[in-house]
């Protein structure tokens, strides 16, 4: 490796590091902030944090209202902005997120569904629902998208696009034929709620979260080989097929998990894999940073949700107000380079 490339590699590593430390410092403020002001000891506070039995008020301010909740936020973001990454690496588009491809929308309808037939609430039976109708929204995409045995990425796209009103479409005709105060309850979690939430949440985002990783690390490679091209990345001796198909199920399920536990929480899979590369200045993706700002994204959103709004508004109202101006800012960004 030459000098100039060393530094290189030093100072990106350097920005990295700067950007991740950062991001966690950003993440504890935020975290402690949704954990409550209402004065509590710490060690109290610490102890039902964790989920363990003090005897004392912070069992029920911390452990079963702040603290599932402040958790459940943090999993969600993290589960979407990793799928984002993944999504907008494969695609070689920013424009790919599971809100905007359909992923999202599959897996809300799926969810909804799941709701109305199954006539049940589990958060597991809703998140089974949630990754088959994400899954099945995602397998029509990518069949359709198929020029011979190749995915083609902006195929994708503007297929899930299409997808995402069908399945927008599916939800709604659901919801009209149900009882309202089920449609109620539905619509609020549509939009991407964390009110109320439970351990049971936590456990579903964590035990997906739990079963990607993995996965996730053992495939992070042959994704940065491909970032160079398919062709580079085949004669690198990438299977390139194979570990699209893995990848994509992977940022499927974590997008789908996510779903199943808050609603289909608009923009940040679209908008955290973007702040992240600019932060880091990485030419390629950033799985780690992605993480870190889908959690910080999401954690700024409940705490503006919990602390300017009296009706505490579901979170997906103020990622989309984050969101959607990028969104067009991509787009007629996109705009002016094709002039």
């Amino acid at each position: 490796m030459s000098a100039p490339a060393a530094r290189l590699s030093i100072a990106g590593r350097r920005r990295l590091i700067t950007a991740g430390i950062g991001a966690v410092a950003v993440l504890l403020v935020l975290f402690l902030l949704l954990v409550g002001t209402i004065a509590v000891p710490p060690g109290e506070a610490l102890l039902a944090a964790v989920g363990i039995d003090t005897g004392t008020a912070a069992d029920f301010i911390v452990g079963q209202l702040r603290a599932p909740r402040a958790y459940t936020t943090v999993l969600i973001g993290v589960m979407f902005g990793l799928s984002g990454a993944i999504l907008q690496s494969l695609t070689r588009n920013p424009l790919a997120s599971p809100d905007v491809i359909g992923v999202s929308a599959g897996a809300g309808a799926g969810a909804v569904l799941t709701m109305v037939l199954v006539d049940t609430s589990s958060m597991w039976t809703m998140a089974a629902g949630a990754v088959i109708g994400g899954l099945a929204a995602t397998t029509t995409a990518a069949l359709v998208s198929l020029k011979g045995r190749a995915i083609v990425p902006l195929r994708l796209v503007l297929v899930g696009i299409g997808l995402a009103y069908v399945s927008t479409a599916v939800t709604q005709y659901v919801l009209s034929t149900v009882r309202v105060a089920d449609a109620q309850t539905a619509l609020v979690w549509l939009v991407g709620s964390t009110q109320n939430r439970t351990w049971t949440h936590v456990a579903v985002a964590a035990a997906v979260l739990a079963v990607m990783l993995p996965v996730l690390w053992w495939a992070s490679r042959d994704l940065a080989v491909m970032e160079m091209g398919d062709d580079t990345a085949t004669a690198l001796g990438v299977p390139v097929d194979r570990a699209r198909v893995v990848l994509i199920v992977v940022a499927v399920l974590l997008a789908a998990g996510a779903t199943a536990v808050t609603g289909p929480v608009g923009f940040v899979a679209l908008v955290a894999p973007a702040i992240a590369r600019r932060l880091t200045r990485s030419p390629g993706v950033a799985l780690a940073a992605s993480a870190l700002m889908g959690a910080v994204i999401a954690l700024a959103a409940d705490a503006l949700s919990q602390s300017v709004t009296f009706a505490h508004l579901p979170i997906g109202i103020f990622t989309a107000i984050i969101g959607a101006p990028y969104l067009l800012w991509l787009i007629w960004r996109a705009a002016r380079k094709e002039a």
